[in-house]
């Protein structure tokens, strides 16, 4: 990466095979019902928490620091896929997502504190309630496959694997015509227990 060049990064959490492999079960049984929707691929599947943007890389190392005191003090975590559905919502789909739960509420006040770190960096707070969702495909119209949205409804309380989060990453996006291919850049392991 040249100095003074740009990209396009974010920081997530990576999941597990386990729960990689539950997802491209669900993203499958859902693709059989058709509908205008790029579906992602499971390997590239993760929870979203800050989108940066495109990052001048010699800011990269600014990051990689601010976000490393962070996650240290952050301690691993139980998440469980949890719940299916769509934004904004059923009758007007954008994005299908599989939901995760937090049963012990870690991830708000974390989000509070990597917004609050990274501001200072110009990267402005983010306005919408965090959401934890996985996103598992995207409409590529304003079209809509009834098929799909019942199907959608049908497995909205479906209950997917636990795992234990313990780092984050941050990742580089490089856009192709497959599709994105996500590079990591830093990881940032999470303190101990």
């Amino acid at each position: 990466m040249k100095t003074g060049e740009e990209v396009r990064a974010f920081i997530a959490i990576e999941l597990p095979e386990a729960v990689k492999t539950f997802l491209e079960t669900i993203s499958a049984e859902l693709k059989r019902c058709g509908g205008p929707v790029k579906w992602v691929r499971p390997e590239g599947i993760h929870l979203t928490l800050k989108f940066l943007g495109s990052v001048r890389s010699d800011l990269l190392p600014r990051i990689e620091k601010v976000a490393l005191t962070l996650f240290k003090d952050q301690k691993p975590t139980q998440l469980q896929v949890s719940g299916l559905g769509a934004f904004p919502g059923l009758k007007r789909p954008r994005v299908v997502w599989a939901g995760l739960q937090d049963p012990a509420g870690v991830l708000p006040p974390l989000l509070a504190h990597l917004e609050g770190a990274l501001e200072p960096l110009g990267f402005a707070k983010e306005k919408r309630p965090f959401n934890p969702h996985l996103t598992l495909g995207r409409f590529k119209s304003d079209g809509k496959s009834s098929e799909l949205i019942e199907a959608i409804r049908q497995k909205m309380d479906i209950e997917g694997p636990s795992f234990v989060a313990d780092h984050a990453v941050l990742f580089q996006s490089v856009l192709k015509p497959s599709g994105a291919e996500y590079l990591q850049i830093f990881r940032f392991d999470y303190g101990p227990e």
